[in-house]
């Protein structure tokens, strides 16, 4: 399980020393917002717990505590805006949150530290020039603590309106939403950032902006090295690409102040919640009433436990600069191997001169599935498709590319096909041929019979 800590409010910042006696106690409660007597029952278990996902604007009161976490994969959301106290009225000076996100990123790593720069709206004063001017300077000054920026538009909410009224904050309209990434874009590539968008339903890949998920199961994949089973978030709106995960925060309960945030819409809430909180308590505020109801949330890992490998089976190398290879001709030069021995938890690859772990192999992936039955010799793909006549020819792969070339369908050449299709490496375009012979090829490099 993914947990979000938090959507609703920023635990780092407020509540840091509730949630580690959280994880010290193995347990959390949380309310259901739409029903509040009905509280979920969340473990906490390193086991479960796949992955932490901070958000926050502040997560100074965490980061000398960083050690109680290591038990757990994580990585922080970080928001840094440009927006001074009369939006965001009780955040810290830039320059301490700045060295914050600094110490932060040379503790776990640039890739753990994502930064935030939303939502951004506008008004008289803080028009498009004002945002391309302070998104540079915080670039300039985040420059090699991050890899990369989220970025989203400011949605007026009928709970956002009220809390921005007085303030003549709008909206964007299309055309600046495009204007203005386009040349955060530009800014965010002098600084070697990548910008990617949050909830958006705006399509922004024309000026090289990409989607975004804020809770990513690609990135925790990466990070933990494993292949996740887990689908799009059902609880989160349709353009939010963000995965499954258990959020444990609570609305009404930051003291940000940030008037256009959408998780505080009573402020005499928030100080009343503020007040009944307690960090020896299970629940973020206040304690179980006789009216409550508590209910065991079921908590399963995400991650895909891997089949065994056998002989025979084609795999990748987690490390594959580690190890001396004589030629790798099954991958086409991209990290494929067979393994033809094994021995204990180590395996002999083919072409490959030391023995290796077997937790040193990954299956492969081929269209997000994983995939044993792969196929390699590219001659013999031309061969059984096409006239024989082309064996030979050619001591190299060039071969492959060459027969096809010589055929044609519908008035286009294969070779045609497959760049317009973006098809790189041998494998992909195996199974797209495999695919248009309907399944039928007798290819496969360890087809095993009986």
């Amino acid at each position: 399980m993914i947990l979000s800590v938090s959507r609703r409010t920023d635990i780092p910042a407020f509540y840091s020393d509730w949630f580690f006696n959280r994880l010290r106690e193995g347990f959390v409660y949380v309310r259901n917002p739409m029903n509040i007597h009905q509280v979920s029952k969340i473990t906490l278990s390193p086991e479960l717990i796949d992955c932490i996902v901070f958000w926050s604007k502040n997560p100074k009161p965490m980061l000398s505590r960083l050690d109680e976490l290591k038990g757990y994969m994580y990585y922080f959301q970080f928001t840094i805006n440009p927006y001074d106290t009369g939006m965001e009225v009780s955040v810290p000076k830039k320059e301490t949150i700045i060295k914050t996100f600094k110490e932060l990123s040379e503790i776990i790593g640039k890739k753990r530290v994502i930064w935030r720069y939303d939502p951004i709206l506008l008004t008289e004063r803080m028009d498009m020039e004002y945002h391309i001017h302070y998104f540079g300077e915080l670039a300039k000054r985040l420059q090699g603590y991050t890899d990369t920026c989220v970025i989203s538009f400011v949605d007026l909410y009928k709970k956002t309106q009220s809390n921005l009224k007085g303030t003549q904050a709008r909206e964007l309209t299309l055309n600046e939403m495009i204007e203005l990434a386009a040349k955060l874009f530009n800014v965010a590539y002098q600084y070697g950032i990548t910008i990617q968008t949050c909830a958006e339903e705006i399509a922004l890949e024309s000026v090289g902006i990409k989607h975004g998920k804020c809770i990513d199961n690609v990135l925790i994949e990466d990070l933990l090295g494993v292949k996740l089973v887990v689908g799009k978030d059902p609880n989160q709106r349709k353009e939010c690409g963000c995965v499954q995960s258990i959020d444990i925060g609570e609305y009404n309960t930051c003291t940000h102040g940030c008037k256009y945030c959408y998780a505080n819409f009573k402020d005499n809430m928030v100080a009343r919640n503020r007040a009944a909180h307690h960090p020896d308590s299970p629940l973020l505020v206040g304690n179980l009433g006789p009216d409550d109801k508590v209910i065991n949330r079921k908590m399963f890992s995400f991650i895909k436990v891997p089949e065994h490998f056998n002989r025979g089976d084609i795999v990748k190398l987690k490390h594959p600069e580690k190890y001396k290879k004589t030629v790798d001709i099954y991958g086409y030069q991209i990290n494929l191997y067979r393994i033809i021995s094994m021995n204990g938890n180590c395996v002999r690859l083919e072409n490959v001169e030391d023995m290796v772990p077997e937790s040193e192999l990954l299956p492969v992936a081929i269209n997000g599935e994983e995939d044993r039955w792969i196929y390699y010799d590219p001659k013999n793909v031309a061969i059984f498709l096409f006239d024989e006549e082309y064996e030979g020819t050619h001591n190299d792969y060039s071969y492959y590319l060459d027969v096809f070339k010589q055929v044609t369908e519908g008035g286009k050449t294969y070779k045609e096909m497959i760049e317009r299709k973006h098809l790189m490496y041998v494998h992909e375009v195996q199974h797209w041929l495999r695919k248009r012979n309907n399944g039928i090829d007798g290819l496969k490099v360890n087809e095993r019979k009986g």
